[in-house]
């Protein structure tokens, strides 16, 4: 079975459209979110709950992040020492198994929550947008003005660039309309690889 994309992007575009957006960057901690959802560290977790850490070792290496649930409340893991663009994207990945109501695990499902993560980060019809307004936008700058990494803003300009024409529906131009008023970017860019 296929990722289903389409429904990937509109429940990330629906929970953002539920924040008072402020800037282009978006911390996945602060959302306001219509679940119960707390993030933690494994090892404060594991501390807690006298749960051995090696539970959360897959090939030696402690995982990035994880969620299970506790009492009807999702409980988003993650480790403790990632830098801060990645443990954002680990905390939007873990939301997208959320919203998505994700069960299985498996790859599908991997690749959703990936591209949940990337609509929740930087928008497409923001990225779009931008774009456009300033005739063009390299990764290098969608990684500073959306706090994401360098390899996660030429995955997204790949994926956009190679989509179809784009149609802008309702949930779209309602999202772009909270973006727009962020202050302007200060200077003119350009959309490719950089």
């Amino acid at each position: 079975m296929r990722p289903n994309f389409d429904k990937c992007e509109k429940t990330a575009t629906k929970l953002l459209l539920r924040q008072n957006i402020g800037n282009l960057f978006i911390d996945v901690r602060k959302l306001r979110f219509d679940k119960k959802i707390l993030f933690d560290t494994f090892q404060n977790y594991c501390r807690l709950t006298k749960t051995p850490l090696s539970r959360f070792i897959n090939n030696e290496v402690l995982i990035d992040g994880l969620t299970i649930v506790v009492d009807n409340m999702y409980v988003v893991l993650f480790r403790d020492d990632m830098n801060y663009e990645r443990l954002n994207w680990t905390l939007a990945h873990e939301i997208g198994h959320i919203y998505l109501n994700h069960k299985q695990g498996n790859k599908k499902e991997e690749i959703e929550a990936h591209y949940f993560a990337a609509q929740l980060l930087m928008p497409e019809i923001v990225l779009l947008d931008l774009a456009q307004k300033q005739d063009g936008i390299t990764a290098d700058e969608i990684s500073e003005y959306f706090h994401v990494s360098h390899t996660a803003a030429c995955k997204r300009i790949k994926t956009i660039t190679n989509k179809y024409k784009h149609c802008m529906d309702l949930e779209e131009q309602s999202l772009l309309k909270k973006f727009q008023a962020v202050p302007p970017l200060p200077y003119s860019v350009q959309f490719a690889m950089g």
